[in-house]
């Protein structure tokens, strides 16, 4: 096992959050999950002061799932296969019983579970080459 891909993807996966979360579908988010995108500066600051420690939890959950995915064989196909049999399926219970509108479930699910599977083939591709 080669544990600077591990690391790799894992740093990967967090640039692809960063990225999915951030200038493609923040707006989304944020609306599906009831926060404000017009934040104070000093709001703005109060948040971002506590997501150091979030982003280290974050990083670590990154490393666990690409650790095992590498386990497995991981390939693109069976990156796949695992997004579409454990990731996919965690993110659809979490948005049906999130108690949001049957909308807002559906922008949840549909943000957050196309996140999980570009991070997946990407864990994939990397695993792979």
């Amino acid at each position: 096992m080669n544990y600077w891909t591990i690391l790799i993807s894992a740093v990967v996966a967090m640039i692809i959050g960063y990225i999915w979360y951030g200038p493609l579908f923040k707006k989304a988010w944020c609306k599906t999950m009831g926060m404000d995108t017009n934040m104070s500066p000093e709001a703005m600051a109060k948040m971002k002061k506590g997501m150091g420690g979030m982003m280290v939890v974050q990083f670590i959950l990154c490393i666990i799932s690409v650790w095992v995915l590498a386990k497995m064989g991981a390939s693109v196909s069976t990156a796949l296969w695992v997004w579409f049999g454990f990731v996919m399926p965690a993110e659809a219970s979490a948005a049906l019983w999130s108690g949001k509108s049957k909308k807002q479930a559906w922008n949840m699910f549909l943000i957050s579970a196309g996140c999980g599977l570009v991070t997946f083939l990407a864990y994939g591709y990397i695993l792979g080459m």
